[in-house]
């Protein structure tokens, strides 16, 4: 296997209502949504709990809608602080959102499409660098098209890869890449490798940053989300360089143990009695949950291939002989319990720069931004274009009506001289280059998106989307309920003196320190700061109680058990 090679139609929203606050509903979908966040995206751990860790959870979101209604009532939206947050907020995010919508949306829907299935492929790479020559490109495509031709006759698949693949490992393997899913791959690869059926291969070379391939699927199917199994482990004896002096015993003793678990003896006791994996045995040799490729490939192709509540016969690993059992299987999840996972796996790929930059390009291009001459020859009249970025202080070499002058223009707006340098403040990545005239052009274009996105976003009525709404809204409940907690509760907060001198009477074991060797109290005065701080934190919690009790008078708080014991179920 060549592990350079391997890079790192959606459900409804559930409406049912879970509770009620005055005239505001908190409904299944938000409750399950920021519940799942709280515990880092682990739905697994979500679906366990008890309906009483879930009524926990929902308090704060009604604790949250009270406080919201309160300041609404007040009037604190109409606020200039307020406003003036959520107008810089927007502009920030509204581009951002854009982006989401046209550029990762789309691709994680057929991410998790393709994440349905897990392949098997088989390759033969012809190597090709990116900076090839013409005539090695020739040679290159002549060779795969070679390769074609011969498995047109009928070759196996394998025998060719031996003789032509240049990825190293296929002498041993013919070409195997076992199992992938989707995002596991470079993208040009995995758009062809998804339209293969198991036993057909491409009949045109795809192209790669590794090269040419030729790929085979030998095997599709559907995919889980990981397994949960157990094992034991019985090593081989080595020598002290690590060896294996004898195999014999090791093969004798783990054809006991089998024999005992198939004569009806529990598992998990099994494997604490006599498994050598120190990590898993006392554990009854639960390795936890995993996903495909974690293991090694013959741990991992017997693991896959059990059901539930299966075991293996023993398997050889080089770590020495194994019998796996299989207790869960996580079943593929629901598009919308899958999508921030597979956002944010999206974000981190290569693809994602690229589909980003390809979006942007042609924003950029639509909105017509170009180069002002005049600009640019005023920018090069002070600009050593030969000298690095860095060795310059390029702020000092412009007057302030210098920074004035437009470097560039876009249908609805400029670039500045002083946008590139606040630009250059904050972004290093030019740091090392010279700003000759394709590095400006590339600033100025990175300054220019932001904008233009921004217009892009209004013209297509992002303002309005469903989720941007739910999204800005939540944010605009945390403005309020940090403007209530402000003006509420901890403006009305006062600590006197005779609460100081209580609370440290109260508290003065927890104030005895080392001093040198002797032991020694701590002054009221040394520790007044770090009391009062406790003391607004329990005033805060006591006043914070006192303020919502008298909320819920006012606005009617009803919850919806039966619905709260159905959530997290697909």
């Amino acid at each position: 296997m060549t592990t350079v090679f391997f890079v790192t139609g959606c459900n409804k929203k559930n409406k049912a209502v879970v509770a009620e606050v005055g005239n505001e509903k908190i409904h299944m979908y938000q409750f399950e949504d920021q519940f799942v966040k709280s515990i880092g995206n682990n739905i697994d751990s979500a679906k366990k709990t008890t309906l009483e860790q879930r009524k926990e959870f929902l308090e704060l979101m009604i604790k949250l809608k009270l406080k919201v209604l309160d300041a609404t009532e007040k009037g604190y939206l109409n606020s200039a602080e307020i406003k003036a947050d959520l107008e810089s907020y927007k502009k920030n995010y509204l581009s951002a959102f854009l982006i989401d919508k046209k550029v990762t949306d789309p691709y994680i829907k057929d991410l998790y499409e393709r994440k349905k299935f897990e392949i098997r492929a088989s390759h033969i790479l012809i190597n090709l660098p990116q900076t090839a020559t013409a005539d090695d490109s020739v040679k290159a495509y002549q060779k795969a098209k070679t390769v074609i031709e011969k498995l047109s006759t009928g070759v196996e698949f394998s025998d060719v890869a031996k003789e032509f693949s240049e990825d190293p490992s296929a002498k041993g393997n013919g070409g195997d890449l076992y199992y992938f899913t989707g995002g596991m791959t470079v993208p040009e690869f995995e758009e062809v490798v998804y339209k293969l059926k198991p036993g057909e291969y491409n009949k045109e070379p795809i192209r790669t940053m590794f090269g040419l391939h030729v790929v085979k699927v030998t095997d599709k199917k559907k995919r889980n989300d990981g397994i949960r199994a157990s094992h034991i482990l019985i090593q081989d004896q080595r020598d002290s360089a690590g060896a294996v002096v004898d195999s014999t015993v090791s093969l004798k003793k783990v054809n006991e143990v089998y024999a005992k678990l198939k004569a009806g003896e529990d598992f998990g006791k099994l494997a604490t009695d006599f498994s050598q994996d120190p990590g898993s045995a006392q554990k009854g040799g639960d390795l936890g949950f995993f996903d495909r490729r974690r293991m090694v490939q013959p741990f991992d192709s017997a693991a896959f291939s059990l059901k539930a509540g299966e075991y293996s016969s023993p398997v050889r690993t080089p770590y020495g002989w194994h019998i796996i059992k299989v207790t869960e299987i996580k079943e593929y999840p629901s598009y919308e319990k899958a999508k921030d996972n597979l956002k944010n796996e999206f974000k981190r790929s290569m693809q994602y720069k690229m589909e980003y930059d390809k979006y942007v390009a042609k924003a950029l291009a639509d909105y017509k931004l170009e180069t002002d001459k005049s600009g640019v020859a005023a920018f090069y009249s002070k600009v050593d274009s030969n000298k690095v970025l860095s060795t310059m202080n390029i702020d000092s070499l412009f007057t302030g009506a210098d920074k004035g002058v437009k470097l560039a223009t876009y249908n609805g707006g400029f670039v500045t001289l002083n946008d590139l340098l606040t630009f250059l403040q904050s972004n290093k990545e030019y740091a090392s280059s010279n700003p000759n005239l394709a590095t400006l052009k590339k600033m100025v274009g990175d300054i220019a998106a932001a904008p233009v996105l921004f217009i892009v976003a209004q013209k297509e009525n992002i303002e309005k989307d469903e989720d941007y709404l739910e999204l800005m809204s939540e944010y605009t409940a945390g403005l309020l309920r940090e403007k209530i907690d402000l003006e509420e509760i901890s403006s009305k907060i006062k600590i006197s003196d005779e609460d100081i001198s209580g609370y440290y009477n109260s508290h003065i074991a927890q104030y005895t320190i080392k001093d040198g060797e002797k032991e020694r109290t701590r002054t009221i005065d040394e520790v007044k700061a770090e009391i009062t701080n406790s003391l607004r934190q329990e005033k805060f919690v006591q006043m914070e109680a006192a303020y919502l009790d008298g909320l819920k008078k006012k606005y009617t708080v009803k919850i919806n058990d039966e619905e709260l014991k159905k959530a997290f179920k697909d």
